[in-house]
């Protein structure tokens, strides 16, 4: 091992530096990149990581040694640091060429794939020494053939990974011997074949949401391979006719202008995206003819930079598309760089919220919930969605409507909420709000008794006579009915069933007509007549008269009330009852005679009210029923009491005359 000073530079990278026998390792798995990791590059771009060129003294086998072998990884992020795969560094880098006389540079590297603890660092070792056993992993391994290692020299990171073919060269690790080993074949694979790499940044950046804004991309290309004067090596290591790629993401765009070099070709895509490319020649850098190989190897690097213009974006994180290199040209990329992080934040200023209120409303009724007053400091358009109950969770859709008409169908006190949103940014406002019982109503009230009525005539022939049934003066049914020859009985007029309103005045006419007897010309002789009333029990009542030709006083017949008679089996009350929100109703028939019935109404028909201020059937609306019997006449004050679930109650009274 030669070194240019002991406590500086340690040359590690000449064949047969560090001879010792082989060790073989067997490969670890390394640590799987956790969702809630940061990627190297951005964090490097963010100010988060460092990554330095280090000494470390270990046991070589019987010697203990301090050698720059280290490479060592700060992370200050409060999350772990992910190199998710294999990563160039370069020193320079070549956005920073040393200038003349500059030796504080170090050994091109390959970092593996590891993990850095959120707030800690990891340390990288030189890989021939961890496959030799010396050094614990994760491994860096050197890339330069004739590059000198240098401590405390710290690395810029621009993006570049490892071509794709180098890889796996390094996908199991061995020592075999000088010139046998892994970092041996690294090497052969530098000497042998081209390897392009390509950087892109910024790797990591933010932009406003807004439409057109700017970023400057910057591509660099290098060719890593190296021309020896090894006359055993024919292969050519030069770039010639390769391309450099990079996509324009749909709805973005290139700023006129702004290419440093024009691409050779814009390939339109039909998502909208475009491929940029670039036709390039990488020369190979040429091997160091220094005994002690000081400054770093000069590569040619062929630099593309463009600014991106963005669309309309939604706050969030945006990966751009990796840039590529292609070799050959052969349309399959041979390495692409790390992805570009962006993160699109917000400079919008959060609508200012306002719900309106305070609110009192009674169930039922619709009241208006007015957002009208909220306002966009930056005069964007609104959209609104309300939680009408104040429990947390919004009812309604987003709208552009301001205002919402609500129909509460139950009592309820606490608060509604809405929530404005100018399509980035929201903010959420809430106001009071009452919504007070409405006492149940008695929409009618009735009993009645059901019963028919039929009409027999006798006696002279010819005669007839009209009934007319009336309720209060109201005509309920009318019919004639003309004597023919014959049984009485075969010439019944059937007036019909009705169901006779008891709370009114019930009564029957029957005229006698003899002046208009189609044969008999003029009145004489008698008819007597009956009115049969039958009851739905099956009982019939048969009221009597005789209508007398001669005697005009006889020919009108006046039944005053049958209030008594059609009640004999037993009346029916019906009460159409309503309440304007979504309560359940509980009846109480007093019957007036010392006894009363009680039921309840279900809103759902099932079980009590527990819906809140929404559901359920509204107005809610029945049908109230019950059937009673008197046990004689008399006079009868019925009254029907409905309460609601809140306690509302409202009552009606009839007199039934029995």
């Amino acid at each position: 091992m030669s070194e240019l000073s002991a406590s500086r530079v340690v040359v590690l990278v000449l064949a047969g530096a560090l001879a010792a026998a082989s060790l073989a390792l067997s490969g670890t798995p390394h640590e799987a990149p956790p969702e809630e990791g940061i990627r190297l590059w951005e964090a490097y771009a963010r100010g988060l990581v460092s990554v330095t060129m280090e000494s470390w003294t270990y046991q070589r086998g019987e010697d203990t040694v301090t050698l720059p072998v280290g490479l060592r990884v700060d992370n200050a992020a409060e999350r772990p640091v992910v190199v998710e795969e294999e990563a160039v560094l370069m020193s320079p880098h070549p956005s920073e060429p040393p200038g003349p006389g500059d030796v504080v540079t170090t050994q091109d590297a390959v970092l593996t794939v590891a993990t850095i603890p959120a707030g800690g660092a990891l340390m990288y070792f030189y890989g021939e020494e961890v496959v030799r056993g010396f050094l614990p992993e994760p491994t860096w391994w050197c890339l330069e053939e004739f590059q000198f290692t240098q401590a405390d020299v710290p690395f810029r990171l621009g993006g570049e990974t490892l071509p794709f073919a180098l890889r796996e060269v390094l996908a199991d690790p061995y020592y075999g011997g000088p010139g046998a080993s892994t970092q041996a074949d690294l090497w052969d694979a530098l000497r042998t074949r081209p390897s392009p790499v390509v950087g892109k940044e910024p790797l990591w950046t933010t932009v406003d949401t807004g439409p057109g804004q700017r970023i400057r991309v910057d591509l660099r290309a290098t060719n890593l391979a190296l021309f020896t004067y090894d006359d055993d090596i024919l292969a050519d290591v030069n770039v010639t006719g390769g391309l450099i790629e990079d996509d324009v993401p749909a709805g973005w765009d290139v700023e006129e202008g702004s290419y440093s070099v024009v691409p050779d070709a814009i390939v339109e895509h039909g998502d909208g995206s475009r491929t940029l490319r670039w036709i390039v020649d990488l020369p190979a850098a040429i091997e160091s003819s220094m005994e002690n190989p000081l400054y770093p190897t000069e590569y040619e690097t062929f630099v593309l930079s463009y600014v991106l213009v963005s669309p309309d974006l939604t706050a969030g994180r945006v990966d751009l598309p990796r840039a590529r290199s292609d070799r050959d040209g052969d349309g399959t990329p041979d390495a692409h760089s790390a992805p570009v992080v962006v993160d699109v934040v917000s400079t919008n200023a959060p609508p200012a919220a306002h719900a309106g209120g305070p609110y009192e409303t009674v169930e039922g009724e619709t009241v208006l919930l007015t957002a009208a007053a909220s306002s966009d400091p930056d005069g964007d358009p609104l959209r609104f969605r309300w939680d009408l109950d104040g429990d947390g969770g919004f009812d309604t859709d987003w709208s552009p409507d301001p205002e919402l008409p609500v129909r509460y169908t139950d009592d309820a006190a606490g608060s509604v909420r809405v929530e404005v949103a100018d399509g980035e940014t929201s903010s959420v406002a809430s106001a009071d709000l009452v919504v007070s019982n409405a006492a149940p109503e008695i929409l009618g009230l009735r009993a009645f008794a059901r019963a028919g009525f039929h009409l027999l005539l006798a006696g002279e022939k010819w005669h007839d006579v009209g009934l007319t049934l009336t309720v209060d003066g109201e005509v309920l049914g009318t019919g004639r009915l003309l004597r023919h020859p014959g049984s009485p009985a075969e010439q019944a007029l059937d007036l019909g069933t009705f169901d006779v309103d008891l709370s009114a005045k019930v009564e029957a006419t029957i005229s006698y007509t003899p002046f208009d007897d189609p044969v008999n010309g003029r009145p004489n002789g008698d008819n007597p007549a009956w009115l049969v009333i039958l009851l739905p029990d099956g009982e019939e009542v048969r009221l009597g008269h005789n209508f007398n030709g001669v005697r005009p006083a006889t020919w009108t017949w006046d039944v005053r009330d049958l209030s008594p008679i059609v009640s004999r089996a037993g009346i029916r009350l019906e009460g159409v009852l309503r309440d304007a929100g979504s309560d359940d109703l509980f009846v109480t028939w007093d019957f007036g005679d010392g006894t009363s019935e009680s039921k309840a109404f279900y809103n759902d028909g099932n079980s009590p009210d527990g819906r809140g201020p929404f559901g359920g059937t509204s107005p809610f609306e029945v049908l109230a029923g019950a059937s009673h019997g008197y046990e004689g006449p008399g006079t009868f004050r019925l009254r029907l009491l409905v309460r609601d679930d809140d306690g509302a109650e409202v009552a009606e009274t009839i007199l039934l005359h029995l």
